[in-house]
């Protein structure tokens, strides 16, 4: 959630790769933007979003790690 990124950027880890997405791409290039000014260097806009990566049965992790 875009507007949340600000407040809770220091829960994400720079040095890890991490895949943006959204519903259509839109918002995930904001983030990937915001991220990348904020130090991050490997990041992913995951191209068709995360219809895309679940269509691609992609691997997804919950909120909780699981």
């Amino acid at each position: 959630y875009v507007p949340e990124l600000g407040k809770r950027i220091g829960e994400l880890d720079r040095n890890k790769p991490t895949a943006v997405y959204c519903g259509s791409g839109y918002r995930a290039s904001i983030a990937t933007s915001i991220l990348k000014c904020q130090g991050f260097n490997d990041l992913w806009n995951v191209p068709g979003s995360w219809e895309a990566w679940k269509k691609a049965k992609l691997p997804v992790e919950g909120a909780d790690g699981e």
